[in-house]
Formats: C-alpha cells, structure tokens, sequence
C-alpha cells in the first residue's frame, strides 16, 4: 500500500512528496496557469492529495473526500478526529458538501476535456504522450523551446542549438530529455519517501507518547487528590476528636478546681467567724472574759 502523506496544518496545503492511492486514475495535466493550479489544489483532499470525490466537511470547515476519511479513522480506531487540526469530530460528523462536489466535478470535466485535446495534439504529432497545450517560450530568442542540451541540461529552442555556446552540445528533443530526467528523478524519490514514512511512523509514535503522558500524569493527578483527600478527611476527624477530649479535660479539671475553691471559701468563713468572735471577747471587761475563757478557748 502506497504511502500517503500526511496533512500540515493550514488546510489545502500538504508537505511535499505526494503519493497517489494505490489504483489510481490518470489525471488531465492542468493548463499552464496559476490560477488553474490554485483550483486545483483548493479542490484537492488532504489526505489522498487528489481531486475530491464524494467529498464532505467537518465543523472545524476541512474537508475530505468520504472514503479518504473513514478510512483515516479505521486507522485511528475509536479516535475521530480531523486529519488537518486534530480537532475531535461528533458522532453527526461528517455532512456532505454538495456545493463542494458540484465544483469538482466540474473541474474534473474541464480537465477531462483538456486532457482530450492534449492527446489528440500528440497524436498528431505521432507521440502517445499526452502534451501541454501551452508551448514555453525562449527568453532569448522568442522561439519555442523544443529541444535539451544534456551536457548543460538546459530547455533549447532552435537558434539556441544553433549558437557557439551549444555547438557540439549532446542535444535530444524536450520530451525525451524530460521522460529520462523525470526517470532519475523518481528513483532518487524512494529513498526520499522511505526516510518520509519513517519519519511519519516517529511522528505518531511521538504524538501516542505525548497522549499516553497526558493520560498518565491526569490518572496520577487524580490519585494524589483523593489520596490527599482522605488524609484530609482523616486529619479533620482526628482533630475534632482531640479538641473534644481536651474541652472534656478541661471541664473535669474546673469542676475539681471548683470544688476546692468552695472548700477553702468555706473554711474562710468559718475561721474568719471565729477570730470576730475571739476578739469580741477579748474586747469585754475582764469578768466577762474570764466567765467565757473557757468556751472561747474551745472555739
């Protein structure tokens, strides 16, 4: 299964280094303007970086062809997400874009018809390989480039074969030098794209990492808060039954306090009638105290 690329961050524009689907169909080149270009990547899906086909839309507005991102969630398994912002889809998600197709679909037509054109012009020209419609001129010399130099790979029209500074030069027609370069090409792109997957396999490894990480730490925070809660609930248990014991120590201490000070009130009393009763006597005449000496002297 070939490799797709994956989506960057701003929708429409992708990382460099596209591989079609595995079955893929052969797409009418594009005329030779920019504008024609930008349609045609604005209407281009994310993930199989071709023309939409079926395509629907998400709430967060990126959209994909219908089979490109089902088949991005079955990768994911339980994850719905989007492909370009990572944001979570709903369970509604995704709707169908109807005007979205209706562009496409057009401009798939108008390639089609293009490409008809191309080809026909290659034939006549008695080549099966379908040609730009739009000849490249020489900046020089105003002529149609037609030819390669292959010792200084540069495109050639002919009054650039005919000039000193080509004179010798290996010379073949455009197209063959462009088959054989886009050949060259193409063999220094596997390399290329294996190192690219690679680095997409460490690129998700590393996003799972990041994912595991922060489901851990949010388990772990967790634990510590209801580990914390409970001393908690343990302290403040334990404080009330303290603070209880000690107001009931401290009652039982007062009552004994309470009962002393009552006692030693008491005897106070006592003795305090006792010396006014002592020195009232000694107070009378001396008859009198001599009569009471003897139940004074008692008290």
């Amino acid at each position: 299964m070939a490799l797709r690329p994956r989506a960057s961050s701003q929708p429409g524009k992708l990382l460099f280094f596209q591989t079609p689907k595995a079955a893929p169909v052969t797409r009418p080149r594009a005329v030779s303007s920019r504008s024609g270009s930008v349609l045609e990547e604005e209407l281009s899906c994310a993930v199989c970086c071709e023309i939409f086909k079926d395509p629907v839309v998400l709430k967060c507005s990126h959209s994909f062809c219908r089979a490109c991102l089902q088949q991005f969630w079955n990768k994911k398994k339980a994850r719905r997400e989007c492909p370009i912002c990572r944001r979570k889809c709903s369970l509604t998600e995704p709707t169908v874009s109807l005007a979205l197709k209706n562009v496409a679909d057009t401009f798939l037509r108008e390639q089609e018809t293009r490409m008809g054109a191309a080809t026909a012009l290659a034939r006549a020209r008695g080549s099966e390989e379908p040609v730009e419609l739009v000849d490249v001129m020489c900046v020089a010399h105003g002529e149609v480039l037609k030819l390669f130099c292959q010792d200084d790979f540069e495109a050639l029209c002919c009054v650039c074969h005919t000039s000193k500074k080509h004179q010798g030069h290996r010379v073949c027609p455009l197209e063959e030098g462009a088959q054989d370069l886009k050949a060259d090409m193409k063999e220094e792109l596997v390399p290329l794209k294996k190192h690219l997957r690679r680095l997409y396999e460490a690129k998700q490894e590393c996003d799972d990492t990041t994912v595991h990480i922060k489901n851990q730490t949010q388990a772990t925070e967790k634990q510590i808060r209801e580990a914390f809660g409970q001393l908690r609930e343990f302290l403040e248990k334990e404080e009330s039954t303290r603070l209880a014991a000690l107001q009931q120590e401290s009652e039982e201490k007062k009552e004994l306090v309470k009962k002393k000070t009552d006692s030693i009130s008491s005897c106070i009393l006592t003795f305090s009638h006792a010396v006014i009763a002592i020195e009232n006597e000694i107070a009378s005449n001396d008859a009198l105290f001599l009569k009471n000496y003897t139940n004074t002297k008692k008290r």
